[in-house]
Order: structure tokens, then C-alpha cells, then sequence
């Protein structure tokens, strides 16, 4: 017997407004991986697109420039916190086609089927992915495109090695394991999207690598540490680490001043994407 699709996984994060302040800074360091992906997939003008986990709403913005003002967006997510963000920021955008439903798609009740299907960092938190995909897909008419984007955040590294980089990805990761979600999500896509039943998809990964001369550096270390510091109630919950370990108001300053003073590389978790479009019926 299957796992159900439904009860999505704890979010290690939260939904602070600083957690959704973060959440957009990330959607523009990834816009450029993401935006490949949903091309290539073939979502395009006039679809209306289907957006899975719309948190405060950057994807579903991203699709809503994809498909044009002819277009369709509706977002759906379970945390109201967020989706009040995301109309609050669709309404100033004048966003008019962008519209976002609180409840998970696996198991709400939308009207007509959408031309594509699209998520990112959404699948992770599914107890199954794959029957996750099954449910989803249904919402899609034949022959629609269905596409998500995870990450594998075992893959995040510096070289040489940089402890106080390293100790960050490490507790990252260990912080989203303890919550329930898949880590490693970005592995697993490939074989979810078959175990659903959907045609076998096209597979690509993207990684982003930075040197410790680069002057993004200081920002991204600034970002990364407030990551870290949505997740340190989940942290504290299982004994990961101290708060007087982590030293959060001095985290990033030392490992800004660490890497610089060792040379080197950072690189990225790998972000991996799949997409295929539904069977004709």
C-alpha cells in the first residue's frame, strides 16, 4: 500500500515574516536556474499554470511573467501567513491573472484543468512524492506539462574545506531530516515522476559556484545565516547544536572572514529538474 500523498511534512523554517523576507532573496539567486527549467518544460504564453507550495509567491510570480497578462496563475499553499504575503505582494505587483487558494493540491477541488503543473522545493516535504505526483497530475488536462525543481542539500560544499560553511550546511540538512522532509529530494525526482505513472521525463541539474574573492560572498553568507537562524527552533528541538555554539550574531562575519582568508570555492547544493507532460487520455 502506497504512503498518502496528503499531510505534507513539518517546514523546518517556519513562516516568520523574516523566513519569507528570506524566501525571496532565494527565489532570486534560483530565478535563473528555475526560469530554464519551466522554459524548457515548455510552459509558455497563455497557459494557465498550476503553482504547487507558493509560499509568498515568488514562483507563481515568475510563471505569471512566463505565461503574460493572456495567461493563469493560481498558487496554492497551506500556511496563511504566507499566501497573505503573496496576495498583499500580487495586488501591488497589479497582478490581476495571479490568484492563490489556501489548501494543498493533492487534496483540494479546482475547476477546470490547467495547462501545466510547476513546483519548487514542494515535493521534499510529501511523505510520497510519487503519489504526491499521482494526485497532482490530475488537475492537469492531456498532454499538460508537469515540472518541479528540488535540491539535493547534501551537495552544498567549499574547497578547500571552510568548518564554519561546512558546520552551517551540516545542520541545515540534519534540521530538515529531523522535520520529516527529504533532504535529498533532487535525487529522487527522476524516479518519483515514474512511480506516478507519468511518461519518463527529461532530467537536468544546475549548480552555482562562487570564489572568495567574488563580492557576493558577504550577501550570500548573510542570507545562508539567516536561513540558519529560521531553523534554530527546529535545531534546539533535537539537540543539533547550542545557541552558544551557533553565535549567530557573529556567524556570518566569521565565516565571511574565514573563507576570504583560505581562498577557494563555495558551490551550491545541486538544483535538479524534471518535466514531462501527461499522457493523452
Amino acid at each position: 500500500m502506497s504512503e498518502p500523498a496528503g499531510k505534507t511534512r513539518e517546514y523546518a523554517l517556519g513562516h516568520s515574516p523574516q523566513e519569507l523576507d528570506r524566501l525571496s532573496t532565494q527565489a532570486k539567486l534560483l530565478e535563473p536556474f528555475t526560469r530554464r527549467l519551466f522554459e524548457r518544460a515548455g510552459i509558455g504564453r497563455g497557459m494557465r499554470v498550476l503553482d504547487v507550495g507558493s509560499g509568498a509567491g515568488d514562483v507563481a510570480f515568475l510563471l505569471r511573467e512566463l505565461v503574460g497578462p493572456e495567461g493563469k496563475v493560481v498558487g496554492t499553499d497551506r500556511a496563511a501567513q504566507a499566501l497573505e504575503r503573496a496576495r498583499e505582494r500580487a495586488a501591488a505587483l497589479g497582478y490581476s491573472n495571479v490568484e492563490f487558494v489556501q489548501g494543498d493540491p493533492v487534496e483540494l477541488t479546482l475547476d477546470a484543468p490547467f495547462d501545466a503543473l510547476a513546483g519548487r522545493f514542494v515535493l521534499m516535504y510529501y511523505p510520497s512524492p510519487s503519489e504526491a505526483l499521482r494526485q497532482l497530475a490530475r488537475h492537469v488536462r492531456p498532454g499538460g506539462v508537469i515540472a518541479f525543481q528540488e535540491s539535493d542539500n547534501s551537495g552544498a560544499r567549499t574547497y578547500p574545506p571552510q568548518p564554519l560553511f561546512e558546520r552551517l550546511f551540516e545542520l541545515m540538512q540534519r534540521a530538515i531530516e529531523g522535520s520529516g522532509a527529504e533532504s535529498r529530494m533532487a535525487l529522487k525526482l527522476y524516479p518519483a515522476f515514474i512511480a506516478a505513472g507519468l511518461p519518463t521525463p527529461s532530467i537536468e541539474a544546475e549548480v552555482g559556484v562562487m570564489g572568495y574573492q567574488d563580492a557576493f560572498v558577504e550577501p550570500l553568507a548573510n542570507f545562508l545565516v539567516q536561513g540558519l537562524r529560521s531553523m534554530t527552533p527546529v535545531i534546539l528541538k533535537y539537540g543539533l547544536a547550542s545557541e552558544q555554539e551557533l553565535e549567530l550574531d557573529t556567524y556570518a562575519r566569521r565565516m565571511i572572514d574565514a573563507f576570504r582568508a583560505g581562498g577557494g570555492i563555495l558551490m551550491s547544493p545541486p538544483f535538479i529538474g524534471c518535466w514531462t507532460r501527461k499522457p493523452d487520455e
